[in-house]
């Protein structure tokens, strides 16, 4: 009787241990030691943990039209000659988009070798909202764009002046006929606004299959040509076309959350 006790008590001691090896991290082994043989049982695909999925903020037509601005994370001048622009970043509030995000993304951008530092004749510095800036690269909602731009429309990105209009609609979904990733057409927005800045003009694909220039209106179309978010794809030559511009067709409208 004793020893059927001892058996039992024996029995649950080693349940008991199994069950909290997989509930607790084991410790490790001593390299003499020998690991116990495992009872868990692997868990079904959809018992799996899977990595969550990045958040993609609503698609809003308006914001505040108030404005944050970031500061910038590195203040360093980019590019090896030309003249010196300062700009500064501005982000609406309310259309739930990171300023410090947003902003990092524009320095890249405007940093990275096949951008317009490339040709020469422009460095770029960013500075805060105080810093007296040549231009400011906003991120508006699409209401903010058209009194930014000083225009109806409120469907595409634009320059007026000395302001760099990123429209948010455009920034969040892009568009349908484009052929790279989202951050490729990102690069395209920041490059393209920021050429009218620096003087550029509209220019067209100037053959099926080529590399469109930055400069084309690529949100509209791309007439044949091939994505292309930088003005320098290989960091040393200038992709250009005809002059010219495509002014449609029109996109299709965006499924804001508030109208």
């Amino acid at each position: 009787m004793f020893l059927a006790i001892l058996v039992l008590m024996a029995s649950a001691g080693l349940y008991f241990a199994v069950d909290a090896a997989d509930t607790e991290t084991p410790q490790a082994l001593d390299d003499h030691e020998q690991a116990p043989p495992s009872t868990v049982v692997a868990p079904s695909p959809e018992e799996v943990p899977t990595a969550p999925s990045a958040i993609v903020p609503p698609l809003y037509f308006s914001g505040t039209g108030t404005w944050t601005y970031a500061e910038p994370a590195d203040t360093g001048v980019v590019g090896a000659s030309g003249q010196l622009l300062q700009y500064d970043i501005a982000v609406e509030n309310g259309i739930e988009i990171d300023p410090a995000e947003f902003s990092a993304f524009v320095h890249d951008t405007l940093a990275d070798r096949r951008s317009w530092i490339a040709g020469g004749a422009w460095r770029f510095q960013q500075v805060g909202e105080a810093g007296n800036a040549d231009f400011t690269v906003f991120l508006a909602s699409p209401e903010q764009r058209s009194y930014l731009c000083g225009s109806q429309n409120t469907t595409v990105s634009c320059r007026n002046g000395d302001n760099v209009v990123i429209n948010s609609a455009r920034w969040l979904t892009g568009v349908d006929h484009w052929d790279g990733t989202l951050d490729a057409y990102r690069e395209y927005a920041v490059n393209h606004e920021v050429g009218h800045r620096l003087g550029h003009g509209h220019e067209v694909c100037p053959a099926d299959g080529d590399l469109s220039p930055v400069m084309a209106q690529q949100t509209y179309q791309l007439a044949g040509c091939v994505g292309n978010p930088w003005p320098y794809p290989d960091g040393d030559t200038y992709v250009s076309g005809p002059a010219g511009d495509y002014n449609g067709p029109d996109l299709p409208p965006d499924d804001f959350v508030d109208r």
